[in-house]
């Protein structure tokens, strides 16, 4: 299950939005525990991750639109739906690519618009990969990296997840060949939205792990880096 977040200094416009976001998620099929916060202390205490957060921008303490640049640069934050009363800020956001914009005036209409726009979003990232007669449906943004081990693969995903699905990597390669997915050992195949650094052959992630890269691949991986990824 993924995790939102709603983040108001107002402690019944943050219950209401909440209220209307859970709805709003269960209509549309969408999994997430969301969170409520109303103070920085609070959001600084917390080691979650959000896929979704709903932040306020006018705030006693730092403005929403600060706050959203530190937890996107450190990963904590991936998409974010700016909620505020004061529309003259909208173009001050735009340097960390919100997803989209609600006016507190307009609640009920944007919010829902911005749950449609995030589902459109996902929709475009989602892969479909088959087990004998099971499907399996993944947001390729979520998972890190892909491991084989004689007949299987784990899947590693962003949440700390692993799923455990039986096949081949070949196949699984086809499938994320458009999704920026880089073969890096006969057994490993990673997502470099997760790479940090490529240094002396090996691929160093960003979540601490670091895998060499075999002679077979480092060809193909250094014209990935000549072409900025």
């Amino acid at each position: 299950m993924k995790n939102a977040l709603v983040f108001d200094d107002n402690k019944i416009l943050s219950e209401l939005i909440q209220m209307k976001v859970e709805a709003l998620f269960k209509k549309y099929g969408l999994e997430f525990q969301v969170d409520r916060m109303n103070s920085l202390a609070q959001l600084e205490a917390c080691d979650k991750t959000y896929q979704l957060a709903f932040m306020d921008i006018v705030l006693p303490e730092q403005d929403g639109i600060r706050i959203t640049r530190k937890w996107k640069n450190s990963g904590r934050f991936d998409e974010v739906v700016f909620v505020s009363a004061h529309d003259d800020k909208v173009f001050a956001s735009f340097d960390t690519n919100p997803l989209y914009f609600v006016r507190k005036t307009n609640l009920d209409e944007d919010l829902e618009q911005a749950i449609i726009s995030y589902k459109r979003k996902i929709s475009a990232t989602q892969v479909i990969v088959q087990e004998g007669a099971k499907y399996h449906v993944w947001d390729v943004n979520e998972i890190e990296y892909l491991a084989s081990r004689n007949h299987y693969i784990d899947v590693y995903m962003k949440n700390g997840n692993k799923p455990l699905i039986r096949g081949k990597l070949d196949d699984i390669e086809k499938i994320l060949q458009d999704y920026n997915f880089v073969r890096v050992q006969v057994s490993y195949l990673v997502n470099l939205k997760y790479v940090e650094s490529v240094k002396s052959h090996t691929v160093y992630m960003k979540n601490g792990e670091a895998f060499r890269i075999s002679p077979k691949y480092r060809e193909k991986i250094a014209q990935r880096m000549a072409a900025g990824w």
